[in-house]
Protein backbone atom coordinates (compact mmCIF):
# COMPACT_ATOMS: atom_id res chain seq x y z
CA UNK A 1 0.00 0.00 0.00
CA UNK A 2 1.31 3.42 -0.56
CA UNK A 3 1.33 5.90 1.77
CA UNK A 4 -0.56 9.23 1.54
CA UNK A 5 0.06 12.09 1.62
CA UNK A 6 0.02 12.82 5.36
CA UNK A 7 1.80 10.20 6.03
CA UNK A 8 4.49 10.58 3.20
CA UNK A 9 4.87 14.53 4.44
CA UNK A 10 5.21 13.41 8.03
CA UNK A 11 7.81 11.17 6.84
CA UNK A 12 9.87 13.30 5.02
CA UNK A 13 9.76 15.65 8.20
CA UNK A 14 10.94 13.15 10.81
CA UNK A 15 13.78 11.86 8.26
CA UNK A 16 14.78 15.94 8.09
CA UNK A 17 14.89 16.45 11.95
CA UNK A 18 16.12 13.17 12.48
CA UNK A 19 19.40 13.45 10.07
CA UNK A 20 20.09 16.94 11.58
CA UNK A 21 19.97 15.75 15.17
CA UNK A 22 22.13 12.92 14.36
CA UNK A 23 24.68 15.66 11.88
CA UNK A 24 24.31 17.73 15.07
CA UNK A 25 25.33 14.62 17.77
CA UNK A 26 27.91 13.46 15.26
CA UNK A 27 29.71 16.55 15.06
CA UNK A 28 29.96 17.40 18.77
CA UNK A 29 31.22 13.89 19.43
CA UNK A 30 33.63 14.36 17.06
CA UNK A 31 35.08 17.82 18.71
CA UNK A 32 35.01 15.69 22.07
CA UNK A 33 37.20 13.16 20.45
CA UNK A 34 39.13 15.53 18.97
CA UNK A 35 39.53 17.48 22.27
CA UNK A 36 40.55 13.98 23.97
CA UNK A 37 43.45 13.24 21.68
CA UNK A 38 45.20 16.68 21.38
CA UNK A 39 44.48 16.65 25.74
CA UNK A 40 46.36 12.89 25.63
CA UNK A 41 49.23 13.97 22.96
CA UNK A 42 50.05 17.00 25.45
CA UNK A 43 49.80 14.60 28.81
CA UNK A 44 51.80 12.24 26.97
CA UNK A 45 54.68 14.76 26.27
CA UNK A 46 54.67 16.31 29.98
CA UNK A 47 55.53 12.49 31.16
CA UNK A 48 57.40 11.72 28.71
CA UNK A 49 59.83 15.00 29.54
CA UNK A 50 59.82 14.40 33.67
CA UNK A 51 59.43 10.45 34.25
CA UNK A 52 60.67 10.75 37.51
CA UNK A 53 57.31 12.63 38.22
CA UNK A 54 55.39 10.74 36.73
CA UNK A 55 53.84 9.52 39.65
CA UNK A 56 52.84 13.15 41.15
CA UNK A 57 51.41 14.07 38.03
CA UNK A 58 49.46 10.99 37.92
CA UNK A 59 48.45 12.26 41.63
CA UNK A 60 47.36 15.63 41.03
CA UNK A 61 45.56 14.83 37.76
CA UNK A 62 43.45 12.23 40.12
CA UNK A 63 43.19 14.47 43.10
CA UNK A 64 44.14 18.07 42.11
CA UNK A 65 43.40 20.73 44.65
CA UNK A 66 41.99 24.52 43.25
CA UNK A 67 45.18 25.88 44.85
CA UNK A 68 47.50 23.17 42.40
CA UNK A 69 44.97 24.39 39.60
CA UNK A 70 45.43 27.67 39.45
CA UNK A 71 49.36 27.54 40.39
CA UNK A 72 49.53 25.16 37.01
CA UNK A 73 47.55 27.68 35.21
CA UNK A 74 50.00 30.54 36.12
CA UNK A 75 53.01 28.37 35.10
CA UNK A 76 51.31 27.76 31.79
CA UNK A 77 50.40 31.03 31.07
CA UNK A 78 54.04 32.61 31.79
CA UNK A 79 55.10 30.15 28.75
CA UNK A 80 52.46 31.30 26.62
CA UNK A 81 49.71 28.47 27.20
CA UNK A 82 46.32 29.41 27.80
CA UNK A 83 42.98 27.49 28.35
CA UNK A 84 41.84 25.71 24.95
CA UNK A 85 44.28 25.83 23.15
CA UNK A 86 44.54 22.23 22.54
CA UNK A 87 40.84 22.03 21.40
CA UNK A 88 40.65 21.63 17.75
CA UNK A 89 39.98 25.25 16.28
CA UNK A 90 38.74 24.47 12.55
CA UNK A 91 36.11 26.39 12.80
CA UNK A 92 35.41 26.60 9.52
CA UNK A 93 35.58 22.92 8.24
CA UNK A 94 32.89 22.78 10.93
CA UNK A 95 30.64 24.69 9.43
CA UNK A 96 31.69 23.64 6.07
CA UNK A 97 30.30 20.29 7.43
CA UNK A 98 27.31 20.89 9.18
CA UNK A 99 25.97 22.72 6.00
CA UNK A 100 26.84 19.62 4.01
CA UNK A 101 24.96 17.81 6.06
CA UNK A 102 21.94 20.09 5.84
CA UNK A 103 22.33 20.40 2.31
CA UNK A 104 22.06 16.98 2.18
CA UNK A 105 19.37 16.21 4.15
CA UNK A 106 17.21 19.19 2.43
CA UNK A 107 18.09 17.84 -0.75
CA UNK A 108 16.78 14.26 0.26
CA UNK A 109 13.24 15.64 1.72
CA UNK A 110 12.90 18.24 -1.68
CA UNK A 111 13.44 15.03 -3.48
CA UNK A 112 10.55 13.84 -1.45
CA UNK A 113 8.18 16.29 -2.04
CA UNK A 114 8.68 16.26 -5.48
CA UNK A 115 8.23 12.51 -5.48
CA UNK A 116 5.18 12.92 -3.54
CA UNK A 117 3.92 15.96 -5.66
CA UNK A 118 4.54 14.10 -9.00
CA UNK A 119 2.59 11.31 -7.33
CA UNK A 120 -0.51 13.47 -6.47
CA UNK A 121 -0.61 15.39 -9.75
CA UNK A 122 -0.69 11.89 -11.71
CA UNK A 123 -3.60 10.56 -9.47
CA UNK A 124 -5.61 13.78 -9.79
CA UNK A 125 -4.70 13.79 -14.16
CA UNK A 126 -6.12 10.19 -13.99
CA UNK A 127 -9.16 11.37 -12.21
CA UNK A 128 -9.72 14.41 -14.26
CA UNK A 129 -9.45 12.30 -17.26
CA UNK A 130 -11.88 9.91 -16.32
CA UNK A 131 -14.36 12.21 -15.39
CA UNK A 132 -13.48 14.30 -18.97
CA UNK A 133 -14.41 10.89 -20.68
CA UNK A 134 -17.18 10.23 -18.42
CA UNK A 135 -18.28 14.15 -20.05
CA UNK A 136 -17.82 13.28 -23.22
CA UNK A 137 -20.63 10.13 -22.96
CA UNK A 138 -18.04 7.54 -22.01
CA UNK A 139 -19.37 5.79 -19.27
CA UNK A 140 -16.57 3.17 -18.77
CA UNK A 141 -16.02 1.93 -15.34
CA UNK A 142 -11.92 1.89 -15.71
CA UNK A 143 -10.64 3.66 -13.38
CA UNK A 144 -7.23 3.02 -11.18
CA UNK A 145 -7.03 0.83 -7.85
CA UNK A 146 -4.05 2.77 -6.16
CA UNK A 147 -4.68 3.14 -2.61
CA UNK A 148 -4.26 6.61 -1.62
CA UNK A 149 -5.69 9.82 -0.39
CA UNK A 150 -8.08 10.03 -2.87
CA UNK A 151 -9.24 6.27 -3.14
CA UNK A 152 -12.44 8.18 -1.19
CA UNK A 153 -13.10 9.85 -4.08
CA UNK A 154 -12.34 7.39 -6.62
CA UNK A 155 -14.90 5.08 -4.80
CA UNK A 156 -17.56 7.75 -4.78
CA UNK A 157 -16.62 8.43 -8.57
CA UNK A 158 -16.85 4.89 -9.54
CA UNK A 159 -20.41 4.70 -7.68
CA UNK A 160 -21.95 7.86 -9.77
CA UNK A 161 -20.38 6.33 -12.99
CA UNK A 162 -22.51 3.38 -12.12
CA UNK A 163 -25.48 5.47 -11.53
CA UNK A 164 -25.23 7.61 -14.29
CA UNK A 165 -24.77 4.45 -16.80
CA UNK A 166 -27.87 3.19 -15.24
CA UNK A 167 -29.79 6.15 -15.75
CA UNK A 168 -28.53 6.48 -19.49
CA UNK A 169 -29.21 2.72 -20.71
CA UNK A 170 -32.71 3.65 -19.12
CA UNK A 171 -33.10 7.11 -20.61
CA UNK A 172 -32.45 5.67 -23.80
CA UNK A 173 -34.82 2.81 -24.06
CA UNK A 174 -37.59 5.53 -22.80
CA UNK A 175 -36.52 7.43 -25.69
CA UNK A 176 -36.89 4.36 -27.80
CA UNK A 177 -40.28 3.96 -26.23
CA UNK A 178 -41.41 7.33 -26.73
CA UNK A 179 -40.01 7.57 -30.45
CA UNK A 180 -42.48 4.83 -30.80
CA UNK A 181 -45.09 5.59 -29.53
CA UNK A 182 -44.40 9.43 -31.47
CA UNK A 183 -44.74 7.23 -34.57
CA UNK A 184 -47.75 5.78 -33.65
CA UNK A 185 -49.76 8.64 -32.20
CA UNK A 186 -48.83 10.29 -35.58
CA UNK A 187 -49.80 7.84 -38.00
CA UNK A 188 -53.16 7.38 -35.68
CA UNK A 189 -53.86 11.44 -36.05
CA UNK A 190 -52.51 11.75 -39.52
CA UNK A 191 -54.80 8.78 -40.91
CA UNK A 192 -58.27 10.44 -40.17
CA UNK A 193 -56.87 13.67 -41.38
CA UNK A 194 -56.23 12.51 -44.73
CA UNK A 195 -59.68 10.94 -44.67
CA UNK A 196 -61.00 14.53 -43.84
CA UNK A 197 -59.07 15.77 -47.07
CA UNK A 198 -60.45 13.52 -49.32
CA UNK A 199 -64.16 13.97 -48.10
CA UNK A 200 -63.21 17.32 -48.70
CA UNK A 201 -62.55 16.72 -52.20
CA UNK A 202 -65.93 14.41 -52.87
CA UNK A 203 -67.68 17.05 -51.42
CA UNK A 204 -66.63 19.76 -53.58
CA UNK A 205 -67.12 17.61 -56.36
CA UNK A 206 -70.64 17.93 -55.48
CA UNK A 207 -71.71 20.85 -54.04
CA UNK A 208 -72.84 23.31 -56.42
CA UNK A 209 -73.68 26.71 -54.35
CA UNK A 210 -71.30 29.61 -53.88
CA UNK A 211 -72.07 29.04 -49.84
CA UNK A 212 -71.22 25.48 -49.70
CA UNK A 213 -67.83 25.88 -51.63
CA UNK A 214 -67.08 28.28 -48.87
CA UNK A 215 -67.75 26.14 -46.35
CA UNK A 216 -65.32 23.62 -47.30
CA UNK A 217 -62.52 26.22 -48.45
CA UNK A 218 -63.17 27.22 -44.72
CA UNK A 219 -63.05 23.39 -43.40
CA UNK A 220 -60.37 22.82 -45.74
CA UNK A 221 -58.48 25.87 -44.01
CA UNK A 222 -59.48 24.49 -40.58
CA UNK A 223 -57.85 20.96 -41.29
CA UNK A 224 -54.59 22.56 -42.43
CA UNK A 225 -54.38 24.00 -39.61
CA UNK A 226 -55.11 20.78 -37.37
CA UNK A 227 -52.40 19.68 -39.52
CA UNK A 228 -49.59 22.13 -38.97
CA UNK A 229 -50.34 22.14 -35.44
CA UNK A 230 -50.14 18.30 -34.85
CA UNK A 231 -47.01 18.43 -37.12
CA UNK A 232 -45.60 20.93 -34.48
CA UNK A 233 -46.22 19.30 -31.18
CA UNK A 234 -45.13 16.10 -32.59
CA UNK A 235 -42.21 17.96 -33.25
CA UNK A 236 -42.12 19.64 -30.42
CA UNK A 237 -42.58 16.17 -28.58
CA UNK A 238 -39.50 14.69 -30.82
CA UNK A 239 -37.35 17.76 -29.40
CA UNK A 240 -37.90 17.40 -25.79
CA UNK A 241 -37.39 13.44 -26.43
CA UNK A 242 -34.16 13.93 -28.23
CA UNK A 243 -35.27 11.68 -30.84
CA UNK A 244 -35.47 13.87 -33.31
CA UNK A 245 -32.36 13.77 -35.41
CA UNK A 246 -30.72 16.38 -37.45
CA UNK A 247 -28.49 16.36 -40.48
CA UNK A 248 -25.69 18.92 -40.12
CA UNK A 249 -24.09 20.09 -43.22
CA UNK A 250 -23.19 23.08 -45.07
CA UNK A 251 -25.83 24.60 -47.07
CA UNK A 252 -25.81 28.19 -48.70
CA UNK A 253 -27.24 30.63 -46.70
CA UNK A 254 -29.25 32.14 -49.31
CA UNK A 255 -30.74 28.96 -50.36
CA UNK A 256 -31.78 28.70 -46.71
CA UNK A 257 -33.74 31.95 -46.51
CA UNK A 258 -35.19 31.03 -49.95
CA UNK A 259 -37.15 27.79 -48.53
CA UNK A 260 -38.27 29.36 -45.87
CA UNK A 261 -39.66 32.76 -47.50
CA UNK A 262 -41.16 29.90 -50.04
CA UNK A 263 -42.84 28.24 -47.12
CA UNK A 264 -44.66 31.63 -46.23
CA UNK A 265 -45.56 33.08 -49.69
CA UNK A 266 -49.23 32.39 -49.52
CA UNK A 267 -49.60 34.14 -46.63
CA UNK A 268 -47.31 36.93 -47.74
CA UNK A 269 -49.21 37.59 -50.99
CA UNK A 270 -52.57 37.42 -49.25
CA UNK A 271 -51.08 40.17 -47.45
CA UNK A 272 -49.39 41.79 -50.11
CA UNK A 273 -46.22 41.97 -47.83
CA UNK A 274 -42.54 41.53 -49.23
CA UNK A 275 -39.97 39.85 -47.75
CA UNK A 276 -36.50 41.99 -48.24
CA UNK A 277 -33.46 39.84 -47.75
CA UNK A 278 -29.87 41.19 -48.18
CA UNK A 279 -26.23 40.10 -46.81
CA UNK A 280 -26.79 36.36 -47.36
CA UNK A 281 -25.05 36.16 -50.84
CA UNK A 282 -21.87 34.17 -50.82
CA UNK A 283 -22.29 32.96 -47.05
CA UNK A 284 -22.50 29.36 -45.64
CA UNK A 285 -23.88 27.74 -42.98
CA UNK A 286 -23.59 24.57 -41.36
CA UNK A 287 -27.11 23.18 -40.19
CA UNK A 288 -29.48 20.96 -40.91
CA UNK A 289 -31.45 22.46 -44.18
CA UNK A 290 -35.15 21.32 -43.77
CA UNK A 291 -35.55 22.06 -39.78
CA UNK A 292 -33.48 25.00 -39.75
CA UNK A 293 -35.84 26.48 -42.95
CA UNK A 294 -38.61 25.56 -40.90
CA UNK A 295 -37.83 27.19 -37.92
CA UNK A 296 -36.94 30.47 -40.07
CA UNK A 297 -40.69 30.12 -41.54
CA UNK A 298 -42.10 30.17 -38.01
CA UNK A 299 -40.45 33.27 -37.19
CA UNK A 300 -41.46 34.79 -40.65
CA UNK A 301 -44.97 33.66 -40.44
CA UNK A 302 -45.11 35.42 -36.67
CA UNK A 303 -43.58 38.66 -38.44
CA UNK A 304 -46.17 38.14 -41.16
CA UNK A 305 -49.12 38.02 -38.95
CA UNK A 306 -47.93 40.83 -37.04
CA UNK A 307 -47.35 43.44 -39.81
CA UNK A 308 -50.21 45.68 -41.48
CA UNK A 309 -51.03 44.81 -45.35
CA UNK A 310 -48.88 45.97 -47.45
CA UNK A 311 -46.30 45.98 -44.90
CA UNK A 312 -42.37 44.50 -45.44
CA UNK A 313 -40.29 42.27 -43.17
CA UNK A 314 -36.18 42.20 -43.23
CA UNK A 315 -34.54 39.67 -42.87
CA UNK A 316 -30.41 40.94 -42.70
CA UNK A 317 -27.46 38.64 -42.72
CA UNK A 318 -23.87 38.71 -41.86
CA UNK A 319 -20.77 36.48 -40.70
CA UNK A 320 -17.71 36.44 -38.63
CA UNK A 321 -15.47 33.68 -37.23
CA UNK A 322 -17.62 33.42 -33.90
CA UNK A 323 -21.39 32.99 -35.44
CA UNK A 324 -23.53 33.53 -38.29
CA UNK A 325 -26.24 36.44 -37.63
CA UNK A 326 -29.65 36.63 -39.07
CA UNK A 327 -31.79 39.20 -38.32
CA UNK A 328 -35.55 39.17 -38.81
CA UNK A 329 -37.54 42.43 -38.62
CA UNK A 330 -41.24 43.40 -39.15
CA UNK A 331 -43.03 46.84 -39.56
CA UNK A 332 -46.15 45.96 -36.74
CA UNK A 333 -46.19 47.26 -33.61
CA UNK A 334 -43.39 45.96 -31.49
CA UNK A 335 -43.22 43.66 -28.76
CA UNK A 336 -44.21 44.78 -24.70
CA UNK A 337 -41.39 44.35 -22.46
CA UNK A 338 -42.88 41.02 -21.10
CA UNK A 339 -43.29 39.84 -24.15
CA UNK A 340 -39.48 40.11 -25.09
CA UNK A 341 -39.03 37.51 -22.30
CA UNK A 342 -42.03 34.83 -22.70
CA UNK A 343 -42.80 34.86 -26.22
CA UNK A 344 -40.76 32.07 -26.93
CA UNK A 345 -42.58 29.84 -24.16
CA UNK A 346 -44.90 27.35 -25.45
CA UNK A 347 -48.23 28.04 -25.91
CA UNK A 348 -47.45 31.79 -24.83
CA UNK A 349 -50.38 34.08 -26.67
CA UNK A 350 -48.95 37.51 -26.95
CA UNK A 351 -51.45 40.51 -26.23
CA UNK A 352 -52.02 40.77 -30.57
CA UNK A 353 -51.83 37.15 -30.86
CA UNK A 354 -54.57 35.65 -33.97
CA UNK A 355 -57.11 33.71 -31.44
CA UNK A 356 -56.58 30.56 -33.65
CA UNK A 357 -52.70 30.79 -32.65
CA UNK A 358 -51.71 28.79 -29.79
CA UNK A 359 -47.96 29.77 -29.36
CA UNK A 360 -45.88 26.97 -30.41
CA UNK A 361 -44.41 27.79 -33.84
CA UNK A 362 -41.65 30.50 -32.04
CA UNK A 363 -41.27 27.37 -29.09
CA UNK A 364 -40.67 24.89 -31.91
CA UNK A 365 -38.26 27.73 -33.63
CA UNK A 366 -36.34 28.25 -30.85
CA UNK A 367 -36.14 24.59 -29.69
CA UNK A 368 -35.13 23.91 -33.46
CA UNK A 369 -32.19 26.96 -33.43
CA UNK A 370 -30.71 25.86 -29.95
CA UNK A 371 -29.98 22.67 -30.99
CA UNK A 372 -27.78 22.89 -33.85
CA UNK A 373 -25.63 25.28 -31.65
CA UNK A 374 -27.63 28.93 -31.49
CA UNK A 375 -29.61 31.40 -29.90
CA UNK A 376 -32.23 33.51 -30.10
CA UNK A 377 -33.39 36.20 -28.65
CA UNK A 378 -36.84 38.94 -29.32
CA UNK A 379 -35.96 42.81 -29.44
CA UNK A 380 -38.09 45.93 -30.72
CA UNK A 381 -36.64 48.39 -33.48
CA UNK A 382 -35.83 51.88 -32.80
CA UNK A 383 -37.94 53.11 -35.43
CA UNK A 384 -41.18 50.88 -34.30
CA UNK A 385 -42.03 46.88 -35.43
CA UNK A 386 -39.80 43.83 -33.55
CA UNK A 387 -36.47 42.27 -34.17
CA UNK A 388 -35.58 38.60 -33.81
CA UNK A 389 -31.54 37.64 -33.44
CA UNK A 390 -30.47 34.56 -34.42
CA UNK A 391 -26.93 33.51 -33.91
CA UNK A 392 -25.40 30.54 -34.88
CA UNK A 393 -21.69 29.59 -33.34
CA UNK A 394 -19.35 28.18 -35.07
CA UNK A 395 -17.61 25.49 -34.54
CA UNK A 396 -13.71 24.85 -34.77
CA UNK A 397 -13.28 23.55 -37.94
CA UNK A 398 -15.45 26.44 -39.22
CA UNK A 399 -14.26 28.60 -37.87
CA UNK A 400 -10.21 27.92 -38.99
CA UNK A 401 -11.72 27.92 -42.68
CA UNK A 402 -13.64 31.01 -42.65
CA UNK A 403 -10.73 32.32 -40.94
CA UNK A 404 -8.89 30.90 -44.03
CA UNK A 405 -10.68 31.90 -46.74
Amino acid sequence: MKMNRKSAGISALCLWMGGCMLACSGICLWTIRRSEAAFYTRASLLISAAPESAGKMMQALKNGLPEQEAAGAGLLKRYGYEAGMFAPRDFAGLAVRLLLCFLLLGAAGFFCYLWDRRRRERRIGELSGYLARINRGEYDTGIGSDEDEYSRLQDEIYKTVVKLRESREEAAEGRRKLSENLTDISHQLKTPLTSISLLQELLEEQTEGEEGRQLLARMEQQTEHIRGLVSSLLTLSRLDAGVLVLEKKTVDLQELLSSATEAVRSLTEHRKQKILTEGAEGLQLSCDLGWTGEALANILKNCSEHSPEGGRIFIHAQQNLIYTRIEIEDEGPGLAPEECKRIFDRFYQGRKSARENVGVGLSMAKSLIESQNGEIRAENRKNGGARFVIDFYRDGENAAQAKKN
